[in-house]
């Protein structure tokens, strides 16, 4: 392995780990880089620039560095990520970037800033800034969504890898056909983590995975489960938290292991 390509690794992984954390993350906030988010609509109806324009701008602004471009599909939409970095803190730079955007509805956290920017031809453009406390670069995530962007994954296109239980609702897909991977999340309103991780990690032992943590069974801190199968060597992970409205968030990602 050359010195360069395991640094890259590396980061693609963690970058990878980051955008997995933000549907549930800002979910409670007022909405989700997911193209399906509830929130306000955007402060007007033309953009400030094209997508394009906003890329370029952006990486000036931030000194950033684009690192990673990958082929994406939400909820059956084709579209592409990038994922660029930058040195500069997030809190020091926070108010530069919702003043670059004028028309972009925008949410956040000390640790997180994310936009909507409305596109002239009907679509949108997601901006997502992570920076996690303690840990440089700061990331940036950019995809543009489509104008007819379905609100929900249709059912026949949910994996069969990712099992339903009883109540779930508001099913969301990413696909990444380069990685061979699948993340998934729906919401089971007003339900407790233990029973749901029953019925899931059940029905996931019966598919032929199997448990590597056995931290489902923990009836205190079970929360979630790393799950493994050979012939061909597969990685599933499931995670499970409860919002303030009281619905569990049910999250899976597999992938193919080479």
């Amino acid at each position: 392995m050359s010195t360069l390509s395991a640094p890259k690794k590396t980061f693609r992984l963690f970058a990878l780990a980051a955008l997995l954390a933000v549907p549930c993350g800002l979910r409670a906030d007022v909405f989700s880089i997911w193209p399906f988010g509830g929130g306000a609509a955007a402060k007007n109806g033309v953009s400030d620039m094209s997508a394009e324009a906003a890329e370029d701008t952006l990486a000036t602004l931030l000194d950033a560095t684009q690192f990673w471009s990958e082929k994406v599909a939400i909820n059956g939409q084709n579209m592409t990520m990038k994922i660029s970095m930058s040195d500069q803190p997030l809190s020091l730079v926070r108010a530069s970037v919702l003043k670059l955007f004028p028309s972009a509805q925008a949410a956040g956290n000390e640790s997180s800033l994310l936009m909507r920017r409305p596109l002239d031809d009907g679509g949108s453009q997601r901006i997502f800034l992570l920076q996690l406390r303690g840990m440089n670069p700061l990331l940036q995530f950019t995809t543009v969504l489509p104008k007819d962007m379905p609100r929900e994954c249709p059912r026949p296109l949910w994996p069969a890898e990712f099992p339903i239980v009883p109540g779930a609702a508001s099913f969301q897909l990413m696909q990444f056909p380069n990685r061979g991977s699948l993340f998934g999340t729906y919401e089971i309103a007003n339900s407790e983590i233990a029973p749901v991780m029953d019925d899931l990690t059940a029905k996931i032992l019966s598919a032929g995975w199997a448990p590597a943590t056995m931290e489902h069974a923990d009836l205190f801190i079970g929360t979630g489960e790393i799950f493994m199968k050979k012939d061909p060597d597969a990685l599933l992970l499931l995670g499970i938290v409860r919002d303030a409205a009281g619905a569990a968030q049910v999250s899976f990602y597999t992938r193919k292991l080479k």
